[in-house]
């Protein structure tokens, strides 16, 4: 899940995964059953936002959820454990992450 939707295309093509586009936290909590791979900006999110996020976080310690960061190039941030992309980034950069999440999920 991302914000662009022809990286979450590209993503799709690229990848046996279920990509969903969304814009916040709380969006990806109700599109969850249908994807496989959660992309979300690494950023401070509202207060609202905040128990979303994390269940996110816990989804994804529990390995329930293939999640992936994304963070501005040289952004620091707490170590989560989960793949992390650098943007502005390349399509290949997002493709590895992803499968990197898709196998610690399976793991």
């Amino acid at each position: 899940m991302g914000r662009d939707l022809h990286e979450a295309e590209r993503v799709r093509r690229l990848l046996p995964a279920q990509v969903a586009v969304v814009q916040a936290p709380s969006v990806a909590l109700g599109a969850l059953s249908q994807a496989d791979v959660l992309l979300l900006e690494d950023r401070s999110w509202p207060a609202a936002e905040e128990d979303a996020l994390g269940r996110l976080r816990s989804l994804s310690a529990a390995r329930t959820l293939a999640l992936v960061l994304s963070r501005l190039r040289g952004e620091g941030g707490e170590r989560m454990d989960v793949p992390v992309v650098e943007r502005p980034y390349r399509i290949d950069e997002v493709v590895s992450a992803v499968r990197l999440a898709l196998l610690r999920r399976k793991g």
